[in-house]
């Protein structure tokens, strides 16, 4: 008969190789970090302090979000656009990655809601950094349509005419966030097919006959990171994939879904040093 010590020794030992394997397993598996910012402003600026305006728990130091993009463009990412991901990772059959871009650790960086803020302090650094360092950086922008140009109730959103600057000087990827910012499961199928396509539509009207811009609005970004069934079988009338916010890596397992893409949720307390983590596939 097995002693209750040794049953509890071999239960340790099963579950410490279980352990072991989970974790090889997750070494052993690609993941490629994408950032979900908001706004991004002077937070030291006393113009960016209340009252002069809200303080929001998503902005971002546009210092902090300039040293983690040099420290990228220094160890060698490859900044993916949304059909980058898209067509190499989730296409079938996918796209070959291109030979000068395959040994290169992958990042995709991401600002919802189109501030106007935003646009103000992230193209001239992208210009800059373009200039010292011969890197064209791409940022996915998913924008919500209505809200082009609109001052708003506190915040203020680019214009049609600034983000099509960013895409002509060679910097934005235009993306869909929904024409209204409303969560696609609280509302009706119908409102839903208005909300998706009416941002769609709007998105390329905006950056219509410019180059390169044939895959605008082809990806959402799920406003506050929602989506349900009946919305989904919606949204996939319009676009090829879908992000969530769930403070997640992309792991390229075989069973990814490119409804489903997770992103990692940056907030105004997220250092440097954690984003490069993240970004390296470290876990903490």
């Amino acid at each position: 008969m097995v002693s209750n010590a040794k049953l509890r020794r071999w239960a340790i030992a099963f579950l410490l190789g279980l352990i072991l394997v989970m974790i090889g397993g997750e070494l052993l598996i690609e993941k490629i970090a994408i950032f979900g910012f908001h706004d991004i402003i002077e937070i030291d600026n006393p113009r960016n302090q209340p009252p002069q305006r809200p303080e929001f728990s998503a902005d971002y130091s546009i210092n902090k979000f300039e040293a983690f993009l040099r420290e990228l463009v220094a160890r060698n990412y490859w900044f993916l656009s949304s059909q980058d991901l898209y067509n190499y990772y989730f296409k079938t059959p996918p796209d070959p990655i291109p030979v000068n871009y395959k040994s290169r650790p992958k990042v995709m960086v991401t600002i919802d809601d189109g501030y106007r803020e935003a646009h103000l302090n992230v193209l001239p650094l992208l210009e800059q950094l373009h200039r010292e360092t011969g890197e064209k950086l791409t940022v996915v922008w998913f924008i919500n349509s209505s809200f082009m140009g609109v001052p708003g109730s506190y915040l203020e959103h680019a214009s049609c005419e600034e983000l099509r600057k960013g895409v002509i000087r060679g910097y934005y990827d235009i993306q869909s966030h929904g024409a209204n910012h409303d969560n696609l499961t609280l509302i009706s199928e119908e409102e839903v097919h208005k909300e998706v396509g009416r941002s769609q539509q709007e998105l390329r009207d905006c950056l219509a006959g410019l180059e390169g811009t044939e895959t605008v609005a082809n990806h959402i970004s799920y406003p506050f990171g929602a989506i349900d069934d009946n919305a989904l079988e919606i949204v996939k009338l319009y676009h090829q994939s879908g992000y969530l916010y769930n403070t997640r890596s992309l792991r390229l397992t075989p069973f990814r879904n490119p409804y489903f893409i997770p992103r990692q949720t940056v907030n105004r307390n997220t250092s440097v040093g954690r984003l490069l983590r993240l970004a390296a596939g470290g876990w903490f």
